[in-house]
């Protein structure tokens, strides 16, 4: 299987001859690098801290239901080279758009939304900011924040009242869905300028869960699992890699694909440091939250109130709304999975899921006007505090642009490479993103306008 990263153009940028290459993270763009090696036949080993691979793409089997914890959409799905991967791989893939049965209850009034203003506030109000941001830009400058520009917006809109919070709160969770980060954190003149493939935003869902695609990139490679990288060396002659357990490993090149929230926290050093203007790329990009509470219950009760997909608007006015998926819609099995964006997240901790669960407990309880039945098993995420990835996904900040990120997935010296979503604009923060990326510097490596991937022999 041919693939590209949406150009014919082969990247340079690298010493010669490429003998042996590291990729640190075993995340999809590591595993793409590697995949792409391993077809190519050049020797490379991948060092990853988990005891899994997968990264920000994680699959757990919830008391008999598949998960996914982090990613769970292929986005767009037509033309969308990680769609075709898994087509071709033989990953299972079904629509899982929830758009047409989504309902919105308030739980401020403790009101269901009638299906007009449903409508207009969960699609409409977010299709007209979407057409003011041009005029949006102009009037405020280019070091305004999405925030700023949802005021604006909303100020010429002609609401009030409960109609306008929520809007406002609507708007604040498709801005910090979209880019995990509070509204304040995000750049309003970059703010969705990432390239769409065709159909759905919500597009595909792989089955069972998003482990099937990482499987079919990763089985059979030579992944290292617990192997925690601490330091890079480059040297004039090639490069060296330390875990945490004193380990080194050697290659003629290294590709970095950890995620932006590791580079910010240090915990990865490089020798020599990384040039000034790097460093400073990666500590002005924006790295935030997005969290998940997910409750697997014996039945789908919401069914026989006659909802499926619900957005619920809380009574913290500051808050965004907060959307809750019925994965049993999608063949999960009775599973409520609760997205939580950037401004809400400190309801949700993953050492303390009981409070995360009764938060969540408390809304649908208000919705269902009864207590809500206890949940026979719950998965709260921590991605913030997961030093192996330090939040979600990254988005530009009012003081960077698309062209910072871009930057980011240049190589530094001519042997340290860099691979992610936070490391190309074009799909920022998709994992689709990252996959392109991964083949970015295969060819890079390969010197190829294109790369093979596959699932490697005797894999299945």
């Amino acid at each position: 299987m041919r693939f590209d990263d949406g150009s014919a153009e082969v990247p340079g940028g690298i010493e010669e001859p490429v003998r042996r290459v590291l990729v640190v993270g075993a995340g999809i763009a590591g595993l793409t690098v590697a995949n792409a090696l391993h077809q190519a036949g050049v020797d490379y080993a991948v060092l990853e801290a988990r005891p899994r691979m997968g990264g920000r793409l994680h699959t757990v089997d919830l008391a008999g239901s598949p998960v996914d914890l982090g990613g769970s959409w292929l986005h767009h799905p037509s033309g969308n080279p990680l769609r075709r991967f898994a087509e071709l791989a033989g990953v299972d893939c079904h629509p899982g758009n929830p758009l047409p049965t989504l309902t919105a209850y308030d739980v401020a009034t403790r009101q269901w939304l009638d299906p007009t203003e449903a409508e207009q506030t969960l699609a409409g109000d977010l299709d007209d900011f979407t057409a003011a941001l041009g005029d949006l830009r102009r009037q405020l400058g280019a070091d305004a924040s999405a925030t700023d520009g949802i005021e604006a917006f909303l100020a010429t809109s002609g609401l009030a009242g409960r109609r306008l919070r929520r809007a406002r709160q609507a708007l604040r969770a498709s801005v910090e869905a979209d880019a995990a980060g509070a509204a304040e954190q995000q750049s309003l003149r970059w703010l969705w300028t990432q390239d769409e493939y065709d159909d759905d935003y919500f597009g595909d869902l792989p089955r069972p869960g998003y482990a099937a695609v990482v499987d079919a990139m990763g089985s059979g490679l030579d992944v290292r699992l617990e192997q925690p990288v601490v330091g890079v060396e480059v040297t004039d002659e090639g490069v060296s890699v330390t875990s945490e357990s004193g380990e080194t490993e050697t290659g003629s090149h290294v590709v970095v694909a950890v995620p932006l929230g590791v580079l910010q926290s240090g915990r990865l050093t490089f020798t020599p440091p990384l040039p000034p203007e790097r460093a400073q790329l990666v500590s002005r990009l924006g790295f935030g939250r997005y969290e998940k509470v997910v409750l697997r219950f014996a039945e789908p009760f919401w069914r026989e109130t006659g909802w499926s997909h619900v957005v619920l608007f809380p009574p913290d006015p500051t808050q965004p709304a907060a959307w809750v998926f019925d994965l049993d819609a999608f063949g999960a099995g009775p599973v409520l999975a609760c997205h939580v964006f950037h401004s809400a997240t400190g309801r949700v901790s993953a050492p303390w899921p009981a409070g995360a669960v009764q938060w969540v407990t408390d809304q649908l309880a208000a919705v269902l006007g009864a207590p809500c039945p206890t949940p026979l098993a719950v998965a709260v995420t921590g991605w913030a505090d997961d030093p192996f990835t330090g939040g979600a996904y990254t988005h530009v900040t009012p003081d960077s642009s698309d062209a910072d990120v871009d930057r980011l997935g240049t190589p530094v010296g001519g042997r340290l490479l860099f691979a992610g979503e936070h490391t190309q604009s074009a799909r920022l923060g998709y994992a689709d993103g990252a996959m392109t990326s991964g083949i970015r510097e295969a060819k890079r490596l390969l010197g190829a306008p294109a790369v093979t991937l596959g699932r490697t022999a005797g894999t299945g």
